[in-house]
């Protein structure tokens, strides 16, 4: 049997305490200072950018910034996305070895074991290339991953509950969108657990049922645990000196992960699908 995957759970903090996390997690497991870890979180009101995206370009930051939406830039690449207290997040921060040598095979491993255990509430989940979890032809969730040297850091989100109003005002979307149909839109292809259902389900079963489905497809024992001191220590770090800083978030000061400053893996050969 393969070693356990940790599990923890960090709950609601701030937006750029969340991405300090995560990159402190990836940052100390490609160190071989951590153990495989799966960590689920949540965000307030915010809008995560993918980490070499323009600012100006993707994020409304007047809206924003008149309605209190956190704004934060994140580890790995993508498009930006729009979070809130009801739209679940997990990292998985683990050794490539136990995955195959393409990231896409990963993803979908991935997110069939996530698809597998959102099917539990009695919905027709299933995965869909690239890298999306649909219920009935809409998208419930999505993830992306990257390689970095001995260490595979997947990310991804699960739409329990989200405003779609508010997510249209805070993204910079195409002007199709924009229109008087754009809510109608987005509906049709977007999701939420709270929509198929009609109601909420608590986050707390969701967590269950998604680790249930995540040991059908990966052989290893999934143990609670909780970050250490060193780990807390080495985000809070991060995010005093890059992550929480306005000038990296705004992109005035964007440099490369530090893993890749790190040379464990040159920039150009990590891989970076599209976020959810």
């Amino acid at each position: 049997m393969t070693r356990p995957v940790r599990v923890v759970d960090t709950g609601l903090l701030p937006a750029r305490r969340n991405v300090s996390i995560t990159a402190a997690l990836a940052e100390m497991h490609c160190a071989d200072r951590i153990a495989d870890t799966f960590r689920f979180h949540v965000y307030p009101r915010s809008v995560l950018i993918g980490h070499h995206q323009n600012f100006d370009r993707v994020v409304e930051a007047d809206y924003c910034r008149r309605f209190g939406i956190d704004i934060a830039r994140r580890v790995t690449g993508g498009g930006a996305v729009y979070m809130n207290p009801g739209i679940l997040a997990w990292d998985m921060v683990v050794e490539r070895a136990r995955f195959g040598a393409r990231l896409a095979d990963v993803m979908e491993v991935i997110c069939t074991g996530l698809a597998a255990g959102l099917s539990r509430l009695g919905l027709p989940a299933r995965f869909r290339p690239l890298n999306e979890i649909e219920i009935s032809g809409r998208k419930i969730a999505g993830c992306s991953g990257i390689f970095m040297g001995p260490t595979l850091l997947a990310q991804g989100t699960i739409l329990v509950d989200f405003d779609m109003a508010e997510m249209a005002r805070a993204l910079v979307l195409p002007p199709d969108t924009r229109e008087k149909s754009g809510d109608a839109q987005l509906a049709a292809r977007v999701s939420s657990l709270k929509a198929c259902l009609g109601y909420a389900p608590p986050l707390g079963e969701v967590k269950r049922l998604l680790i249930a489905g995540l040991t059908q497809m990966i052989p290893s024992p999934f143990e609670e645990g909780a970050l250490s001191e060193a780990e807390m220590l080495c985000a809070s770090h991060l995010h005093d000196t890059e992550y929480g800083k306005d000038d990296f978030v705004r992109g005035d000061v964007l440099e490369a992960p530090a893993w890749t400053q790190a040379g464990v893996l040159p920039e150009a050969q990590i891989q970076r699908p599209n976020l959810p």
